[in-house]
Formats: structure tokens, sequence, C-alpha cells
């Protein structure tokens, strides 16, 4: 395991130990004016606190604690599963844990007093009830408080080392702050119950009874059927109104329940104590009511001021990237909801769920809560967290709202298994509805939720017109290769695209309304037909929102024509296929083009395909399936520009991690490219780049040798470093009369480019009126494709590839839409902390387990190798015979009939040689594939059981060794006393 730890480890530790070290000053600057102004009270605390820890029985106690709140957070394999750096475990476990531990404080506060006769003197004391209760509680405080700190220290130093120092300190302290909160609520109503015995071990009792119904309401589900029910006992639960803390977000009415907790409990002990004024007088009884009463009315106002806090709260969020909060531009589109009737969101999300969904299912609880605690919005929320499939509100989500359990791949201690996950929601408004089947991993659960609640509150969709092209995102009917034909199911951009607009397919031979749409999508608008090629440029004229993309070799949309190719017919063999409009007339509406060139033998414009030396993902260019035309962006391509490959000043594309085009062309500014408008790139290449031609990679793409010839490698101006391409753009503006353009481009051919430009504008300013362009162009169509759809989706885990190709199309058609609020919402990907150090265990173990079994693949080529070799040795003989008898046959010379049976009977040999050859080969190569499996399942088992063993390393040091420092301090407590005793002291001088 790993030993060093990195310096962010001790920057965080000396934060940690400067906050506690503030916590206690400001703890102990309180108590000075208590000191000074109740001095009984001071003493009575102090007397509890010494007599606590001069004892060696509070260290076992504390001891204990650690030990359980260790076992809580790090022993339950769930920890491991989810392989978040957060305490998610302990919080689920916290309430029950102090449950048992608050009681072990708080019992002998008073019985012990009683027990020992000291309670007569400490009531004779110049100090009221009120000093008496208050010292006893502040003193139970700081031992909790002490204990708090020995856990959180021990926790800190192991979750950190987990995640190698990348854990979130503002979540872990806020934490400790909730489980403090609890503690003070507990501790004040376990004095209620020592206040009400003289019998240890009865007060021990009497403390889990009083605390047990606050933490047991929290599990509500299990005695109570009705929804509604369950929420409203659930919110009344500790575990509950800690649930905000433990998500690093501090809130008002958290902070106020516990409070109001804790008065109440302090002033029930001052009753408790008080009672000996007047329970045994002639009033005794109506007092006892009259203070019941009391008592009554204080719960009935802590619990009216604690839904006054509810409904108008104020939250912070203390984890370090806001995590745990909604974006600002959340909260306005929600605020800004146009609808009459509240908005409901149900939500059904399994108890357990797989690692990779670990985190989404956090999200989606969090996200619900601040939704529902967002003032101003009028949103009522219900979770059902915990689910069974099989339970009755597993049915009630299934057959009501069509949300089906998913079974998904898990991970149980090594072993692979299946498993049934339930992680829905329904949002409603009066008579609309959407339905979230599944939150998927890799899309984030704000946006979905945003986006949900803007459909239901009837919100005015954008129209999207979807360009009918040889791309054919919609599906179709293709001819089978086989024969007959065969259904083209639609991509899933499409239903995605579908959950924001109102999405129409559009035949662009046909005029186009420029006032059916808001925007525009030309998937490979190259294939269209001249007729609908010009329509696509007037729409464009006349100002319509679009987004183009084409391509020079579409790979995974195999069904679109390459920019530069003939259209296939869709029937072969019964009508040819339509011709292409010019797609340049397209590019020099835009002032752009593609490099490329034509030859006089091609009838269309053959544009280049682009290669990018530069590949991030290490494990793909090991296996050797990516070559160098499959484009990387990311905001770490060596050799971009500035603003990055992936332009980090627009909001297209600023949030995106990475994007992959599969083969994609280049678009760069046409010579004298006007003034009036602009070319703002998105994505664009560093500098280890260059060209191929389609032709040239459709030949040569198995041989990776004569391929890697016929790349064209980019040089700039003099032999330097070449400007990168750009793959995509954002073109708007007015573009130039034809007039204007043709005087441009010839001034500009006479270096005259100023004068040219200065005339351009001047007729584009004559000409105000005409409608600008708003145009996005992207020379690149696969990342349209459903699999990108589909990984986006499952995308959790960032040490695998997380492409965000889907997003990036969703982005920029917002954008061109003008509908950009969602675009942060929507590319919003805050780094979460992670079991670093697990990750690179298992790491390593994979790796080890990959080379063996690339080894055991090796071994077992070699031995069908060998064994071809030796089979086909007594054949390779046979054939040689028969040869040389052909080859006399052959040159004209005498064959005896004996030689030609010779042949015949050799031929029949052979024959009979091959089949048996091949029956033992077949035999054989089966022994060898079942002895690779064989070696591959025992290879994957080393790899479990190692990846077992870390984990179980790690759980028994992270258990172990936190309960060592407190009893070592134990320990030397008690031999001290003993060697105190020794001397002769008394116990009651020890512990003063």
């Amino acid at each position: 395991m790993y030993t060093s730890m990195p310096p962010e480890f001790y920057i965080k530790l000396f934060t940690l130990v400067l906050f506690d070290l503030l916590f206690a000053l400001a703890f102990f600057v309180l108590l000075i004016p208590l000191s000074m102004a109740k001095k009984a009270s001071y003493a009575v605390m102090k007397r509890n606190f010494k007599a606590y820890f001069s004892n060696p029985t509070g260290y076992v106690f504390l001891a204990i604690f650690v030990l359980l709140t260790s076992m809580a957070a790090f022993w339950p394999h769930e920890f491991f599963n989810a392989n978040l750096a957060n305490l998610n475990e302990l919080n689920s476990q916290i309430t029950l844990i102090m449950l048992v531990f608050i009681p072990t404080i708080t019992m002998g506060l008073w019985a012990d007093e009683k027990r020992l006769g000291t309670d007569e003197l400490l009531l004779t004391l110049p100090a009221t009830d009120f000093d008496i209760v208050i010292g006893k509680y502040l003193a139970a405080v700081s031992v909790f408080s002490v204990s708090l700190i020995f856990s959180q220290v021990c926790n800190f130093i192991v979750l950190d080392s987990l995640s190698l120092g990348s854990m979130d300190v503002g979540l872990f302290l806020t934490t400790y702050i909730g489980y403090w909160f609890i503690g003070l609520t507990m501790i004040a109503l376990g004095m209620v119950a020592s206040f009400m015995t003289n019998n240890l071990t009865l007060g021990f009792v009497l403390g889990i009874l009083v605390n047990a119904p606050f933490v047991l309401l929290q599990y509500s589900d299990a005695f109570v059927t009705q929804n509604e029910w369950v929420g409203f006992l659930s919110e009344a639960s500790m575990g509950k109104q800690f649930a905000d803390f433990g998500r690093g977000v501090v809130s008002i009415s958290s902070l106020a329940y516990f409070l109001m907790m804790t008065v109440v409990g302090i002033y029930l002990s001052m009753v408790l104590i008080g009672r000996r004024h007047w329970l045994g007088g002639k009033d005794g009884e109506s007092l006892l009511l009259h203070f019941f009463v009391r008592a009554a009315c204080l719960l009935v106002i802590a619990f009216a001021g604690t839904l006054a806090f509810v409904i108008h709260d104020v939250r912070w969020d203390y984890t370090e990237n806001g995590t745990s909060s909604l974006l600002p531009q959340t909260k306005e589109l929600v605020r800004n909801l146009s609808t009459e009737q509240p908005v409901r969101i149900e939500a059904f999300v399994s108890g357990k769920v797989p690692k990779t969904h670990a985190q989404t299912k956090l999200d989606v609880i969090n996200y619900l809560n601040e939704f529902r605690a967002l003032n101003g919005s009028n949103i009522n929320v219900v979770i059902h967290d915990g689910l069974e499939p099989f339970s009755e509100t597993a049915d009630i989500a299934r057959e009501t709202y069509g949300i089906e359990p998913r079974v998904l791949p898990s991970e149980e201690r090594g072993a692979l298994a299946q498993e049934e996950v339930i992680l829905g929601a329904v949002v409603q408004s009066g008579l609309e509805k959407v339905v979230i089947p599944f939150f998927d991993a890799g899309i984030p659960v704000e946006y979905e939720l945003v986006r949900s609640m803007g459909t239901v509150s009837e919100k005015k969709r954008k129209r999207l017109g979807v360009l009918a092209t040889d791309a054919q995102l919609f599906g179709g009917i293709q001819q089978s290769p086989l024969g007959g034909f065969q259904n083209i199911p639609p991509q899933l951009i499409i239903t995605e695209l579908e959950k924001q607009f109102d999405v129409t397919e559009v035949d662009a031979n046909s005029p186009i309304d420029p006032s059916s749409f808001d925007v525009l999508l030309a998937v490979q608008p190259s294939s269209l037909t001249p007729v609908g090629m010009q329509n696509l440029i007037d729409v464009i004229k006349a100002g319509v929102p679009t987004a183009i993309f084409d391509d020079p070799a579409p790979t995974l949309m195999g069904l679109a024509t390459p920019i530069g190719q003939e259209k296939q017919s869709p029937f072969p063999g019964r009508r040819p296929a339509e011709p292409k409009g010019d797609i340049r007339q397209l590019w020099d509406l835009l002032h752009v083009q593609m490099p490329g060139k034509q030859m006089p033998t091609d009838r269309y414009y053959q544009p280049f395909i682009i290669w990018q030396d530069y590949n991030p993902e290490v494990r793909l260019s090991k296996l050797g399936v990516i070559s160098k035309e499959y484009v990387f962006a990311d905001p770490f391509v060596p050799g971009a520009p500035d603003y990055t490959a992936l332009n980090n000043t627009v909001d297209v594309t600023a949030g995106l991690r990475e994007m992959l085009l599969l083969l994609p062309g280049a678009i760069q500014k046409q010579p004298g490219f006007p003034k009036s408008m602009t070319f703002t790139p998105l994505i664009s290449t560093g500098t280890k780049i260059g060209t191929v031609t389609y032709q040239d990679f459709l030949t040569y793409a198995e041989d990776k040798r004569r391929l890697d010839a016929k790349r064209q490698v980019a040089v700039g101006p003099n032999g330097g470093m070449p400007d990168p391409f750009v793959l995509a753009a954002l073109i708007q503006g007015t573009p130039p009369s034809p007039a204007a353009n043709a005087a441009s481009l010839q001034k500009s051919n006479d270096d005259s480019k100023d004068e040219a430009e200065e005339g351009a504008e001047k007729k584009t300013d004559a000409k105000k009126e005409e409608p600008q362009i708003h145009v996005a162009m992207v020379a690149d169509i696969d990342l349209l494709h459903s699999a990108f759809v589909q990984m986006r989706a499952v995308s959790s885990d960032p040490s695998e590839m997380q492409l965000d190709n889907t997003v990036f199309l969703l982005n920029l058609l917002d954008k061109l839409a003008g509908e950009d609020e969602y675009i942060p919402i929507r590319s919003r990907s805050e780094p979460i902390a992670r079991l670093a150090l697990m990750e690179a265990l298992t790491e390593k173990a994979r790796a080890e387990g990959d080379e063996a079994l690339r080894e055991a693949s090796v071994r077992a080529q070699e031995e069908q190798n060998e064994l071809q070799k030796e089979l086909q040795q007594p054949l390779e003989t046979l054939n040689k015979r028969i040869r040389e008898l052909n080859a006399r046959k052959t040159r004209g010379g005498e064959i005896q009939p004996e030689e030609v049976k010779e042949v015949q009977k050799l031929e029949s040999e052979l024959d009979q040689r091959k089949a048996d050859v091949a029956n033992k080969q077949k035999a054989a190569v089966a022994k060898i594939e079942a002895n690779l499996q064989r070696e591959q399942e025992r290879i994957s088992r080393e790899l479990n059981r190692k990846v077992l063993a870390y984990q179980n390393q790690v759980k028994t040091l992270a258990v172990a060794l936190p309960p060592i420092p407190p009893i070592v301090i134990g320990i030397v407590v008690f031999v001290l006393r003993r060697l105190k005793e020794r001397e002769g002291l008394s116990k009651d001088r020890i512990i003063k």
C-alpha cells in the first residue's frame, strides 16, 4: 500500500486542526462569562468533566465510540462499492451509534449524584436549579466534543489517505458539525432520563428510550403504510434533519430543530430537578399538570418554530466545489416557472445501488432536497428511499408511472453480479406529467429535473426542424445485402432532442418556411439534391439559426454519403441515385471552405480527412484500435490555441471535458472573409496534425505502415509550426452582396485587402435590413451517433472515457435557439472525491491480470502454431510426392501405370490424412481453448482475491488503529491513578 502522504494531506490536516482549535477557543470564550456570572455552573461543569477523564472507564467508552464510528464508516462493503471519499455509510448509522453512546455519558449526570448522596450537597450550594442543570449539560457536551474530535481526526486520516488527498474538507467538517448537533440534542434528552432515576443501569436504558423515538422516526416506513405520514414522521427524525449536514450544507431549519429540541430537554431537566419544591406539597398534582402543559406548549413552539424555518430556510453549501447546491441559473429557472399549480416531484430510489450509480443516487437525493428548500418556489418533493424491487411502493412506481427496475452489473466483494435498481422520478403539474424512468449515471441529475419541470410548467418549447438527408436520423428502410429490406432504427439523439424541443423532420426538397422553426439541424447537407441545397441556403439567408454537420468520411453514420462521393441508390438496379447539390454554394454563403482537392476526373470536391497525433485514452492506444484519424479534443491537447481545443470563452464548449471526432474534415475562412461576419472556433486541433485523402484512407486502412506513408504532415509558414485545424465554428453576421464579395476577392488578390473590406462594409451598411445568418458548422457527423448518447448515459467513472459529444450538440442547439440557460446546468461536472488509493491498487492488480491474460493467449497461440506445424508435416511429404509426379507429367515425361496408381493412392491417402488432421486439430484446439478459458477464470479469481485482500487490509487498519490512542491514554491514566493511590491519596482528591 502507499505510505507517503502528498503535501495536500498536511495542508488539509492543518486546516482540520485549526478548525478544531478555533471551535475549542470559541467554546472556552463562551465559558468565560459563565465562569464569572455563574460560578456554580462552571464549578459543576469542571468537576464532572475532570471526573469523566480521570477515570479509565471513560477512555474505554471513548475507545468504543471511536471503534463504532470507524466500523460504521469503513467496514461495510458498500463503502468500497460506492467508491466515494465521504462518510455516507457512517451517516446512515450515526444516530443509532449515538443512541447507545450518549446514554453512557448522561446516565450518571444526576443518577450518580443520588447514588452517592452528593445531590443534597449540590442542592444546598448557593446556586439555582438552572446553574446545576446547565453545568451538568456543558460537562456532558465537553466530554462528547472530545470524543468526537478523536473520531474526527482518526476518520480524517483514513479517508484522506484512501482518497490520496482529494477528499472534500468542507463536506467532512460540516458532517462532523452535524454529528455535534445530534449530540447536543441527545445529551439534553438523555439528561431528562438521568434526573428520573438514581440507578445507573436504569438511567442508561431510559436515556435510550427517551431518544429512541426521534431516531426511529427515520424508519417510519417500516410501521406506517401511508406515504404522507411516512414523509411527515421521517422529517421529524434526527437522521432526516442531519441529512443536510451530511451533504455539506448548513441550513437554518436543521439548526433550529436541534437547538429547539435541546432547549426542550434542558427545560424538562429543570422541571425534574425542581420537583422537590412542589411535588410533595398540597398543590403538587396541579403543579405537575401545570409543568406538563408548559412542556407540551414548549414542544409545540419548538415544532412551529422549526416549521417556520423550514418554510423560510436559508442554506450555505460548504463543499469545495458547491456540489450540494443548485446553480444560480437553476434557481432562476425554477422561480420563473410559469405554472399556476404546484410542481410535484416524486422520486423512487433503491436502497442499494452499484458503484457506477452511487454518485447518481446521492445527486438525486441532494438536488431534490435543494429543490424542496428553495425559497420562492412552488415545488412539493416526495422521496421514497431504500426501496426494494418487490416492495409495494416499487409496484406503485411500476404500475402507475412505468418506472421499472433496471438490471445493472454490480460487484459484490470482488464477484460480478446482476442487481435490480430503481432510480426514477415523476414530475407533475396539473395534468402535465413527465416520467424520468431512470437517472442515467452520465447525465446531470440537476439538468434532468430542471428540464422536466420546464416541460410540465407549460413553458413553450422551441421548434427544431431536422432536415431529411442520407444520415437518416429518424430511421428508415434500406435494401439488405442479403435481399429484401431492413428497418433502420432512429438515432437516439432524436429521443434526447425531443425531451426539450418540438422536433419535426423537414423535407428540404420543398420550400422551408422560416417562421416554422426556431432552429434547424442539417446533418450531411452535402447529400441534398440541388433543389434541397438551394432551399437550405434560402432559409439560412432568411436568418433561421442552423447547425450544419458535414463529414468527408462518415464512419459510424455509414448510411450518409461522404461529401466527395456519389450518392448510392436506395434501390440498386431499379432507379439511379439522385444527383447531389454543390456544397460549395453553401460554403460560399458562409465564406468558409474545407481543405481538399478536386481532380479533373472527380465530379465532386474531395475534402481531406484530418489526423492528429494525440490520444489521451492510454488504454485504447495500447489496444491499437484508435488511429490518428480519430481526433480527440480536450483542454490538454498539445499545441492547441490559447483558448484550448475546446473554446473556453464560449459557453457551448466551456464546460466540456473531452470530445472525439471520427475522420473529421476542417473548416477554414475563405480569403477576404468579410468584416461584417464573425468566425468563432469552437473545437480545434493541436499542432501535431496533417491530412490524408479519403481514397487513401479506404485503401490502406488495414495497412498502418502504408497509411502512415500516405499521411501528409501539416507545416506552417516557412516550415514552422502549423496553425491548428478548426473542426467546429460559429459563423454569424451579414454576408456581403455577391458584387461586393467579388470585388473584395479581386482586391485581395491585388494585395488591397483593407480597401475591399471597407467597400464590403459600405455595401453592407446600405442593406442593414438584410437578416443576419446564425450558423454553427461542424466537420463531422459521427459524433451524433447513438453510441455516444449511450456512452454519455453510462459514463460515471472518471477513470473511464467520458465524451461530451452529445452535450456539445445540445449546447449548440440551445445557443442557436437563444435558450442558453440550460447550458451551464447541462455542462456541470464538478469533480467528486473518490477512493483513489483503492482505484490505484485495483488498477495495479487488473494490469497484472491483463498481462497474465496476454501471456496465456500468446502461449495458447504458440501451442496452436506448433500443433499446426506438427500435423501439417506428413501432409507436406505427400503433397511433395504428388507434385513431383504431376510435374513429370506436365513436362511430357513418361509416367508408368504403377505411378498413376501411386498418385491416385497418394491423393486418396492425402484426403484421408487431411480429414484426420482436421479432426485432431479441432480436438487439440478445443483443448487449448479450454485450458485458456480455465487460465482466464483462474486469473480473474486471483484478481478478485487481490482486490478483496486490499479492501480487507484497509478495513482492518481503519478499524483497529483509531481506538488505540484513547486506550493508551486510558492505560496511562490508570497507572498514574494507581501510583497516586499508593502514595496514600484518596480517590476524592484524585478526581478534583
